[in-house]
């Protein structure tokens, strides 16, 4: 059975019963005190957010293995993960600006979180054109293992303005706490 999932021809139905099961958990969670049912979306775009880093150092780390170990495998995971992980996060960053406009009122162009997702975005762009001119694994191995890294330290540094630490961790409930996790 996992080897008939891991075919290529399964990846759409894959695809779709995961983004099935991802609606259905969001439509299912919780609202909230403040935000009331639009937290949904706080929610949603959290979700998404975490698994567009996850798959970028996904991305990385499958990229610096191949370095040492030159698997194959290793290099379609980089690929494959920094490419779906940039392009996530980029959705992520529509959602967020969608949330922001339902929740807050107004898009904040000026807050700093909007500006790191086009640093990241560009920084995809440019490892992308630079791998596509080397024609190297290697190098694309490398590549992704610093784009992941570049991801990070800019989500880790960046500050914020209106954009709240996590408010759905900082919130009393647990089933709040534990909704963007199940979605994740």
């Amino acid at each position: 059975m996992w080897r008939a999932l891991g075919r290529r021809e399964n990846i759409p139905l894959i695809s779709a019963a995961a983004v099935f099961v991802f609606l259905i958990l969001t439509w299912m969670a919780p609202a909230e005190a403040t935000l009331g049912k639009a937290v949904k979306l706080v929610y949603l775009h959290a979700a998404i957010m975490w698994v567009g880093f996850g798959l970028l150092t996904i991305g990385g780390a499958a990229g610096l293995l191949y370095v040492f170990w030159r698997k194959k495998k290793l290099i379609d995971w980089s690929y494959g993960s920094s490419f779906v992980g940039t392009s996530v996060i980029f959705i992520t960053g529509i959602l967020g600006a969608i949330t922001a406009k339902i929740t807050w009122g107004a898009i904040y162009w000026a807050e700093p979180r909007m500006a790191m997702l086009g640093w990241i975005m560009a920084a995809a762009l440019i490892v992308g054109a630079a791998i596509k001119l080397s024609e190297s694994n290697v190098f694309a191995g490398i590549a992704n293992c610093a784009l992941a890294i570049i991801a990070w330290t800019l989500l880790i540094r960046t500050e914020r303005v209106v954009h709240p630490g996590s408010p759905i961790f900082s919130s009393d409930s647990l089933t709040i706490k534990i909704f963007p996790l199940l979605i994740t």
